[in-house]
């Protein structure tokens, strides 16, 4: 390759990295129309030119800095839940082991990239309505897999109610994970892996208690709609 030609995309993957790292800290203190592409580019220490060149535009820069993130760790957990099943020889998974691979991969994620939690925080929220798309077609196959994975062990557990336990268990893992990055003690491995532990453990607790209503005594919960084909 032409060593100037290497230099070029070294350059461009540097301007792009930038641009990622001081979008996903702006939009996660100011939102979608709290940032400018004039205020984001000074900030990442390119010109506009660049910001639009790479991206063009700011709805599409929005889209790429929340999916960089997002995406590998959403895939994670189906990587983990894959293989615990190929690991279990055909018996059935403990919830326990269906909630870990649930949590670990955000709970990570999020103390390795305190802005993204915040950033997420935000777009699970409150998104811009052209990310909704983006996110559930990224995010519902998961959430019916995990769900599909928790009924088989929890058959006695309504469906309905699976995926709201499964809110309060991501919703709670959101908030304290926007806490935890303010705590210099978290990036001790014994104390991460401990909280984790702990976390999963309480989840888990949750999934296999008896439901606190009757089925038939209450409306059904909303399930998240299927993704398109």
């Amino acid at each position: 390759m032409d060593p100037n030609r290497h230099g070029e995309m070294s350059d461009e993957r540097e301007t792009t990295a930038r641009l990622l790292d001081t979008a996903e800290r702006l939009f996660a203190e100011s939102g979608y129309d709290g940032v400018g592409m004039r205020a984001l580019a000074d900030e990442a220490k390119v010109n506009l030119g660049a910001a639009t060149y790479h991206f063009g535009s700011k709805e599409q820069l929005y889209i790429e800095t929340f999916m960089r993130r997002f995406r590998p760790t959403h895939a994670r957990r189906m990587r983990m839940l894959q293989a615990a099943e190929a690991q279990s020889g055909g018996e059935p998974l403990s919830v326990e082991e269906i909630v870990e691979c649930m949590l670990r991969p955000p709970f990570d994620s999020g103390l390795e990239h305190p802005a993204f939690q915040k950033f997420l925080a935000r777009n699970l929220l409150m998104a811009p309505e052209f990310l909704r798309p983006a996110i559930h077609k990224e995010l519902a196959p998961g959430v019916i897999t995990f769900a599909a994975a928790l009924r088989r062990v929890l058959p006695e557990i309504p469906e309905d109610l699976i995926h709201l336990r499964s809110m309060f268990a991501m919703g709670g893992l959101l908030m304290f994970s926007i806490r935890a990055t303010e705590l210099p003690q978290m990036k001790n491995p014994q104390l991460h892996e401990a909280v984790l532990r702990e976390m999963v453990a309480y989840v888990s607790a949750g999934m296999k208690s008896r439901p606190a209503t009757r089925q038939a005594e209450r409306p059904p919960f909303p399930l998240p709609p299927k993704p398109k084909r």
